[in-house]
């Protein structure tokens, strides 16, 4: 891996376009979902530590920032992303 930081990000995106022209459509039940997106970058920016959920840094193996409400180790971390991007995670 050539990049120093593994930057991973969270969206809220409607299940179905057509109601997002009803008032309060992010209140209906089911009506969200989450895209999670991965990035890899040399630097951090502010923009970055501001809409981050969790940042890893791949030379120091620690965590930069961990925004989820449970606390993950760096080597979780790896290991779910491997799991799921077993393209940019090739197994060692």
């Amino acid at each position: 891996m050539h990049s120093k930081f593994i930057i991973i990000t969270y969206s809220t995106i409607p299940r179905d376009t057509r109601i997002t022209g009803i008032k309060g459509w992010h209140d209906i039940p089911n009506a969200t979902q989450y895209n999670e997106s991965i990035g890899f970058k040399n630097n951090i920016k502010a923009n970055d530590l501001q809409t981050a959920k969790m940042i890893l840094n791949t030379k120091s193996k620690t965590l930069e920032k961990n925004s989820f409400d449970k606390i993950v180790t760096y080597d979780q971390a790896i290991e779910y992303l491997t799991k799921h991007y077993p393209k940019y995670f090739p197994a060692a």
